[in-house]
Order: C-alpha cells, then sequence, then structure tokens
C-alpha cells in the first residue's frame, strides 16, 4: 500500500458543518481531519489509506469461513475471530488480523492466542507452531520477496503477513489472509488428532501443509 502525502490546509466552515462531521467522526472512531478527508475522498471518488484498511479487513470479513466464529472488531484496521480447537474441553483459539496502514513493508500481522490453565496445551500448541514455522521455511520461503517473522510464546503465535505482488486487489489480499488463517487452522486440527504421537502429528500436518499450499492463489 502506497504511501500518501499529507498537507496542511485552512478551510473555513459554519459551525453547523463541523458539529455534525464531529458527531459522524465520533460515531466513526476518527478525528475531525480524518472525518473530513474520508467525505471529501468519497465525493471527488479518491481511495484514502483508512478506505484502503476497511475495504481490505471487509474483505477478510467476507473471505472467513464457517470455521471462525467473526467477534466484535477491536478497530478498522483490525479483523478478530475465534475457532475451538479438539483438546479434550475444546479451548477457544482467536485469531486476530491487523492490516498496516500506507508506507509499511509488511502487509499486516497475523496473531493466535488461547488462554489455558493446561501447560500441557501450552506445550502441544508450541510444538504445533513450531513445526508450522518449519513448514513455512520448507515450502514458501524461497517464494516471498520478504522473510517471514515469527514468534512463539506460550499460548501465543505472531507471523507478520507480506505484501501480495502488485495488482493485487483489496478482494484477493482479503482472500489471501483468509485462506492462510483456514490452512493454519486446519493443519493444527490434523496436528492435535495424532498426538500423542508427535511424528505422526508432524506428518499430518506437512500433509495438510501442502494440500493448502496447492488451493492458495496467493502466497503471503
Amino acid at each position: 500500500m502506497a504511501d500518501t502525502e499529507k498537507s496542511i490546509y485552512s478551510l473555513v466552515l459554519s459551525d453547523d458543518v463541523v458539529e455534525a462531521v464531529d458527531r459522524l467522526a465520533r460515531s466513526s472512531g476518527l478525528s475531525r481531519s480524518a472525518m473530513v478527508n474520508q467525505l471529501l475522498a468519497e465525493r471527488v471518488c479518491c481511495v484514502t489509506p483508512e478506505m484502503r484498511l476497511k475495504s481490505i479487513t471487509s474483505a477478510i470479513r467476507s473471505a472467513v469461513g464457517d470455521e471462525f466464529y467473526l467477534m466484535e472488531q477491536p478497530s478498522a484496521a483490525t479483523v478478530a475471530c475465534k475457532t475451538a480447537l479438539k483438546y479434550r474441553y475444546k479451548p477457544t483459539l482467536r485469531y486476530s488480523v491487523e492490516v498496516y496502514g500506507a508506507g509499511s513493508k509488511r502487509a499486516g500481522e497475523l496473531r493466535v492466542t488461547v488462554r489455558t490453565q493446561s501447560e500441557q496445551l501450552y506445550s502441544d500448541l508450541s510444538g504445533f507452531f513450531r513445526c508450522w514455522t518449519a513448514l513455512e521455511q520448507k515450502y514458501i520461503a524461497d517464494r516471498l520477496s520478504q522473510d517471514i517473522m515469527f514468534a512463539i510464546e506460550p499460548g501465543r503465535f505472531t507471523r507478520t503477513l507480506n505484501m501480495p505482488p502488485e495488482g493485487i486487489s483489496d478482494e484477493e489480499l482479503g482472500q489471501a489472509v483468509a485462506d492462510y488463517m483456514a490452512a493454519l487452522d486446519e493443519a493444527m486440527k490434523h496436528y492435535f488428532s495424532k498426538l500423542p504421537d508427535a511424528e505422526h502429528a508432524k506428518a499430518a500436518a506437512e500433509s495438510s501443509y501442502r494440500a493448502s499450499i496447492v488451493r492458495q492463489k496467493v502466497i503471503i
């Protein structure tokens, strides 16, 4: 997403207009300047960075499959959802995608978290995420223009999302993010279905991963 230059301009507006803009800004979670910028952009058919973020997150929400339950969105740049993991008491996995704004070298970041009192679940999840990162490095690292950045902590996994090729639409980017989430979730469930046999679990995750890569049209 290319950066957009901004300049300071002086506008003479009536008090009634300013009050109406402020009300709309508050309801939209925007500043007055951002709201005026968006309203003018819509009028002259110009896409602002904020509008682009909203378009991408809307595309992600539309593309998310039935295996995920969409949650209340923390911000215009974030998509949050959850799903259940088939593991004893079916703990809830929370997925959060943050889309980066103009000027960033990455498309965004994915976080997967779980809250549990089970140290064994933390250990098993860390084992899966180590397996997943190894598969990513093995199968797609050389197909991306940027290195993949991972972080694995107890109950938390973070992965940067790289910029897609030039010419990809917001809908295609949203679909790519949703496809990635689905691939990760599916591989995780295959992995856990073979535990406690770690080697069989890794083999099941790899088989799932290879199948998902074939289906994905855009690799991020």
